[in-house]
């Protein structure tokens, strides 16, 4: 655990790198975060499996994206955002300055509320980070990274004879399964989901469930923040419930959701 200068990130073959045997591959020990003297998040230990998805759920402003961000580090862009404890990501803990978060958000990528495609076309939008980070060279690769993308966020039959047309013709559920292909170009081994469907119809919401779980299928493990139970349900291995900051232990959605009977994880 001491390893901090060691990167993450090495480059996968194929979309799916996580073990697939469904061992722990990323956990929160004893989390906290604060915004100045306002503490966010009371100190949370949970832990996630590869190639299974776990759902965090509970009311507005309980900390679920503000958990989620964690993971990745993002919270660290936010001025004044303290965050304690440790994220352990492959048994090392990645919370501290010294890690690098170039490398490491290769690994544990990130699906937002809002689709956020780049202002550029389909193909340069798959291409982009992977290009940046050395990872394609040659027209025969990027074609087959771009193709590869694709059908893994269940995109490429729509969207195959127009690679070169802008990405905001799409629609807006076209628009976010680019975003998770693209997350996926960099053969991440972990992906974050905040609320993917909260902007989408009911068509494209069931889309992008499918490719959530086809994702975790790959052995991908993948977590995803949610407002709607019954998504949950649907698409999650697990779920995590939330009451103010304070995390409950994930267990199977329906067990979760049917009873009140769970453990908390970690008080304060």
């Amino acid at each position: 655990m001491s390893r901090e200068n060691e990167s993450v990130g090495a480059e996968v073959p194929q979309v799916g790198s996580g073990r697939p045997d469904g061992g722990t591959l990323l956990s929160a020990r004893d989390l906290t975060v604060c915004y100045g003297s306002n503490e966010a998040l009371h100190p949370t230990s949970l832990d996630f499996a590869a190639g299974q998805v776990t759902a965090l759920i509970g009311p507005s402003g309980c900390g679920k994206s503000t958990f989620l961000r964690c993971l990745n580090l993002m919270n660290r862009e936010i001025p004044k955002c303290k965050i304690g404890g440790e994220v352990l990501y492959h048994g090392r803990n990645i919370n501290t300055r010294k890690e690098n978060l170039f490398e490491l958000r290769k690994s544990i990528g990130m699906v937002f509320q809002q689709p956020t495609p780049f202002r550029k076309s389909i193909r340069d939008n798959i291409l982009f980070a992977p290009k940046r980070h050395g990872l394609v060279s040659g027209k025969e690769d990027c074609d087959a990274l771009v193709e590869q993308s694709l059908r893994a966020g269940a995109l490429w039959d729509e969207v195959r004879d127009k690679l070169d047309e802008s990405a905001y013709a799409l629609s807006g559920g076209q628009q976010q399964r680019l975003c998770i292909a693209r997350t996926l170009a960099m053969h991440p081994d972990v992906v974050l989901f905040d609320e993917p469907c909260s902007a989408l119809d009911p068509i494209s919401t069931f889309t992008v469930e499918e490719t959530i779980r086809s994702i975790a299928e790959s052995g991908i493990c993948a977590i995803i923040v949610t407002h709607n139970m019954e998504q949950a349900t649907r698409v999650s291995d697990n779920t995590a419930f939330s009451t103010w900051a304070i995390w409950w232990r994930p267990a199977p959605p329906s067990a979760c959701l049917a009873s009140r009977r769970i453990s908390v994880c970690k008080t304060i």
